[in-house]
């Protein structure tokens, strides 16, 4: 990042924001917080009448929400990205055309030959083998179908991304509002803020994986990894030392150098990553369900942010802006729930298979290419992102 996007505003000029600065902090992290601790002391009640039911209630709100926070948030990137014409497209044809069709091409395969026997795959039994030595990983490629096989290594490759997705998604809410706020930070703090962050990526992976459990999604069940249990306590401490580093070489350095300290807006973000991620602040409702939302949250301000600029810079009206969103807003409903919903229906999936493939399938495909769009679409050098997110 340039060196003069990081200076320190003249004091005249207002303290900028994405929405407004006290919105900002709610939806970068100050909610979620706010939920979690609410969460966590009903957690200590759970035992009383009523508060394991309302608890176990939160699915239900969550699923619920996906309608106007999550959906939209995965189909938002998808318009951020392609609406960008063909020259973009074509610049970044890795993530915007290899990607998407290597997906579809592996969930049509799945679909196409899901019923085959995995006994009758040799290369699996060979694979079987040689994961057998690290502890219950033979289980990721045991099947018993191909189908099965299929989807469950991309449930893994999901969880994979997933873990990279959000900590970038951090770095990036606190590189906004360095800049925003004049904070300045040296090419050296930015790493290591990023390798703070992606410490939290890999303990979680890890956490997850350490002891080869089966995990459910909708009607979906696949084998997590079955990582050494040192893996976990190595992650750990590399999160500790990648948080102390951060408290010394970025918020201690600055206000010993500048009396400076960094604004809450830019350390919501990643307290509530913390918050969310950590076994030790784990609550199991809100990590399963919630964080995920919050997440979307997250989001949404950097798209009204662009959005609205867009929308000024084409002079139009806040209806422009109305029907952008109600159009999003119907899409995550067609993409995630109804269309895929009737070709289960009309293909007898879950009769079938056992599962409703189109619906998971359309889960994973959106999710793991959202991933790389959003690696494409929320880059500082690229001028469209300065022009209506930084400027």
């Amino acid at each position: 990042m340039p060196q003069a996007m990081l200076a320190s505003p003249p004091a005249s000029v207002p303290r900028r924001a994405l929405t407004t600065r006290p919105l900002d902090f709610w939806l970068l992290g100050g909610a979620s917080l706010a939920a979690w601790l609410v969460m966590m002391l009903a957690d200590l009640l759970r035992t009383r009448a009523g508060v394991d039911e309302r608890l176990g209630q939160v699915a239900v709100l969550a699923l619920s929400l996906s309608l106007v926070a999550n959906y939209p948030h995965f189909l938002f990137s998808y318009r951020l990205a392609y609406t960008r014409g063909r020259t973009f497209v074509l610049a970044h044809w890795w993530q915007l055309i290899a990607v998407p069709l290597a997906l579809a091409a592996l969930l049509a395969l799945a679909y196409a030959f899901y019923q085959v026997p995995i006994a009758n795959l040799p290369w699996t039994a060979a694979a079987a083998s040689a994961l057998s030595p690290f502890g219950l990983n033979a289980q990721v490629v045991s099947g018993p179908r191909f189908g099965d096989l299929l989807l469950g290594l991309t449930f893994n490759l999901m969880i994979l991304t997933i873990g990279w997705h959000y900590t970038k998604q951090v770095f990036g809410c606190m590189m906004v509002y360095a800049h925003f706020d004049g904070y300045p930070l040296t090419h050296s703090q930015r790493r290591v803020l990023k390798r703070a962050l992606l410490a939290m990526w890999a303990l979680v992976f890890v956490d997850n994986n350490r002891s080869g459990a089966w995990r459910a999604h909708l009607t979906f069940s696949y084998s997590s990894l079955d990582l050494p249990d040192i893996a976990v306590p190595i992650a750990g401490t590399i999160v500790a030392v990648g948080f102390a580093l951060a408290a010394y070489r970025v918020v201690y350095a600055n206000y010993t150098a500048a009396r400076r300290l960094p604004s809450a807006n830019f350390l919501v973000p990643m307290a509530a990553l913390y918050i969310w991620w950590l076994p030790l602040t784990r609550q199991s409702e809100f990590y399963f369900f919630m964080a995920p939302l919050f997440h979307a949250v997250q989001y949404l301000p950097f798209v009204y942010r662009v959005e609205d600029s867009r929308r000024r810079a084409a002079g139009a009206g806040h209806a422009a802006l109305v029907g952008v969103v109600a159009a999003v807003l119907l899409a995550g409903w067609l993409a995630f729930e109804l269309v895929p919903g009737a070709f289960d229906a009309l293909l007898g999936t879950s009769a079938a298979l056992g599962i409703s493939f189109f619906v998971i399938a359309a889960m994973l495909f959106i999710n793991i290419h959202h991933y790389f769009i959003d690696n494409v679409i929320w880059r500082f050098a690229d001028p469209e992102v300065r022009s209506h997110l930084l400027s």
